[in-house]
């Protein structure tokens, strides 16, 4: 049972962090086939034990959890998300299961296209637009009602008469893809970043405040739901209510299916994938909604989808090309990536020129030689992947194959291997120069031995320029040093040199977690120094022990094994205690000042916005004098630390009577310790 539960939670976590990625980024990392994957191995698994427990899943959410930065706005009705398909045998199961909810033979489906765009609810009262909003989290979305203002394609009265009340439009932003080219164009001539795919800056645009005019045009609208609370309740057709709607002003789908042949359905699916390149907007698939509203209320719904509709999405966009060459990278624990490199080719809309090939495993099955044509896609519209190579390809012959090589492309050590990860590595540590610059750069990170303006553009500088090979060099900063760097000036330098200067404690997490030992994150360096309290502890670890902790197998601490077994490792530890005075606590050992403090084992709540720290920098105090700092109410909160503008939480600790401190008191009891 708590093997489940520990996965159940490891599955939450990975799911909530790519839902934030995509609905509040607009940076998705992973393919949709690979997130419905992970939401379906999630919710198989809280089949297995009592749902009721995990009532706050991603299972239980349509979207992310909104901005917190934004103002929000709740929806009249749950605005859902569909279930994706990418497969005709998932479809013609969607077909079945439909067919089993009536008590007829045939029943009526609407087809549409699948808009690649932002998602938007807009709420009229007595036919005059006063609302307007994202997705969200599927209760409450971003308030975009400003922005929606400008957009042509939104209509901000209504067209005719007899409309309801009260009522919710739904559908889909987008822009055009020769307007996507131009704006990349646009933003790259002016320094701003490139977006990925036209969605992104359909979302940015939308989000983007003070916006001109002129950019607020390029954005669409096509409408592709309603709630109109039974004002058509006679009519029981969803295309014919979406042709009321269109009379109202709202543009809707030009190509639309309305029939109860699977077969034909299906055909449609055909005739749209061949038809996408020739549109002049993205689409991702189709949709297939159950026509009648009244067979829709007895299908129901899901907590985050409806029954009576799906999305069939097209398979990936292939694209051949001819292999130039293939670099092997190193990364900051010492990991050989191959990484392919080929002749542009154009996806969506997007050119692609490189593409991870992630291991020697993927590389031996590829088996690749400079030259040959490959076939590339972007695994869900998103990352770029190298699929195959072309079969009986003449170049193979005459061209040499790509293996993967024994030493270091950097500092020429030989390479070891891992057989269960399928992975070299290069072992020199702080001696070979691509791991040298981000092992720095993550040891001076915040998570870390955080030094205030001490940025990796100074760290790549004085790496090259003046040879810096060990965070203990960087201990030894002198103001000259510093002032020679470009774009360095006084003020930075002093910064940089004070921060070193009352650099004087450490966490013992932080600092386990600062070396960047293969593996070793920051749960797996909490569990460590909850484990071990002291440094003195973790440097005599023994097998029997170290395996009983929580996220350490045989691979892990063979990787700590190593790194305290390397005499370079060792003496920069010794270096950093004994030269630096750099004194390393533990949260469970701290000393009596700390315990003294009256954030000392206590569960504490911040509500508003703060005027002298981020939030971050406020949670890394409070947990360095020992407080406990929670994301949630519960009747187990010691203090609240009051902002401006507190929310829920601040009528919470009044209502409970809970200890409220303002972020002024806390200020002062931070300078007297």
């Amino acid at each position: 049972m708590n093997k489940i539960i520990k996965k159940i939670k490891n599955l939450q976590n990975q799911i909530t962090y790519h839902n934030y990625l995509y609905f509040c980024l607009d940076k998705p990392i992973i393919s949709d086939i690979k997130y419905d994957y992970l939401l379906n191995k999630l919710k198989n698994l809280e089949k297995k034990i009592n749902y009721k427990k995990f009532i706050n899943s991603p299972t239980y959410l349509i979207g992310s959890s909104i901005f917190k930065k934004s103002k929000f706005i709740n929806h009249l009705t749950p605005m859902l998300s569909l279930e994706n398909i990418f497969n005709k045998k998932k479809f013609l199961n969607f077909y079945k299961k439909m067919l089993s909810f009536s008590n007829k033979k045939k029943i009526r489906f609407c087809c549409e296209f699948k808009f690649d765009g932002v998602a938007v609810n807009l709420i009229y009262i007595n036919g005059v637009l006063k609302q307007a909003s994202t997705r969200g989290d599927g209760k409450k979305g971003e308030d975009v009602t400003k922005n929606v203002f400008f957009i042509k394609s939104i209509p901000l009265v209504l067209h005719g008469k007899n409309f309801p009340k009260i009522m919710e439009i739904r559908g889909e932003l987008f822009i055009l893809k020769k307007d996507f080219l131009s704006l990349n164009k646009q933003n790259n001539i002016i320094n701003h970043s490139k977006f990925s795919n036209a969605r992104n800056l359909a979302s940015g645009l939308l989000r983007r405040k003070n916006l001109e005019f002129e950019l607020k045009k390029k954005l669409l609208f096509i409408c592709h739901g309603f709630e109109l609370f039974n004002y058509f309740k006679n009519i029981d057709s969803y295309y014919l209510n979406l042709l009321k709607i269109k009379n109202w002003g709202f543009n809707i789908s030009t190509q639309i299916l309305l029939c109860s042949s699977k077969n034909k359905i299906l055909n449609f699916f055909k005739k749209i994938k061949n038809l996408r390149s020739t549109l002049k907007f993205e689409i991702d698939g189709i949709v297939i909604k159950v026509d009648s509203l009244k067979l829709r209320k007895k299908i129901g719904l899901i907590s985050r989808s409806p029954r009576w509709a799906i999305a069939y999405k097209f398979p990936n966009e292939v694209q051949e090309t001819k292999l130039l060459k293939v670099k092997f990278q190193v990364g900051r624990t010492g990991v050989i990536t191959p990484v392919g490199y080929f002749k542009s080719v154009n996806i969506s809309g997007i050119k692609i020129k490189k593409a991870s090939i992630y291991n020697n495993k993927e590389l031996k099955k590829l088996d690749l030689c400079i030259g040959d044509r490959i076939f590339i896609c972007r695994a869900g519209d998103v990352i770029p992947k190298i699929l195959k190579k072309k079969k009986y390809d003449t170049n193979t012959i005459l061209n040499k194959k790509v293996l993967f090589p024994k030493k270091c492309p950097s500092c020429l050590s030989v390479l070891k291997s891992c057989s269960k990860e399928n992975n070299f590595y290069c072992t020199n540590s702080f001696f070979c120069l691509p791991q040298i610059q981000k092992k720095i750069i993550h040891f001076f990170s915040k998570n870390a031995f955080k030094i205030k303006g001490l940025s990796p553009h100074i760290i790549n500088q004085l790496i090259k320029k003046n040879n810096f090979r060990s965070p203990i060099d960087f201990f030894k900063l002198n103001f000259t040093t510093l002032k020679s760097l470009n774009n360095v000036g006084q003020k930075t330098a002093n910064n940089i040199l004070n921060s070193f200067k009352k650099f004087k404690y450490i966490t013992l997490e932080k600092f386990i977690f600062s070396f960047g030992i293969k593996g070793i994150g920051k749960s797996v360096s909490y569990n460590l120094a909850s484990s071990y309290r002291s440094l003195k502890n973790l440097l005599k670890i023994q097998k029997k022990n170290i395996l009983n902790i929580p996220g350490i197998g045989e691979l892990i601490y063979q990787n700590l094994i190593n790194f305290l077994s390397n005499s370079n490792n060792l003496n920069i530890i010794d270096q950093l205690i004994n030269n630096f005075n750099i004194k390393v606590v533990s949260k469970k050992n701290q000393s009596l000042t700390i315990k003294k403090s009256i954030f000392y084992q206590k569960n504490i709540l911040i509500t508003g916005q703060l005027k002298n720290f981020s939030r971050i920098e406020m949670k890394e105090k409070l947990e360095n004098l020992g407080g406990i700092v929670k994301n949630y109410i519960s009747k187990n909160i010691d203090l609240v630390i009051l902002g401006k503008n507190p929310g829920k939480k601040f009528i919470y600790a009044i209502n409970f009577k809970k200890k409220i401190l303002t972020e002024d008191k806390v200020l002062k009891i931070f300078s007297k310790i």
